[in-house]
């Protein structure tokens, strides 16, 4: 399927302008088709994994007196943040 840039924007949360600075990149090859711009939806899927990435911080505490549920803490913080 063909996707439009205003749907490929869409679905990956950016401006037009950023679109192009991609396609200037590289970082994706659109088709022309009928003298308009259209880009794969695969394509656009293998982009949506590269700029979804991103790194996270988790940050658990506990006091003093609760210092066995750190562990039970940061595990509940890993599971929700993987999903």
């Amino acid at each position: 399927m063909m996707l439009k840039p205003k749907e490929v924007c869409q679905k990956l949360g950016m401006s037009y302008r950023t679109l192009q600075s991609y396609v200037k990149k590289g970082y994706i090859k659109p088709v022309v088709q009928s003298g308009k711009l259209r880009f794969r939806e695969e394509d656009v899927e293998k982009l949506m994994g590269i700029v979804r990435k991103r790194k996270v911080a988790l940050y658990a505490r506990v006091s003093n007196t609760r210092k066995d549920d750190l562990v039970n803490q940061v595990q509940q913080l890993w599971d929700f943040n993987v999903t």
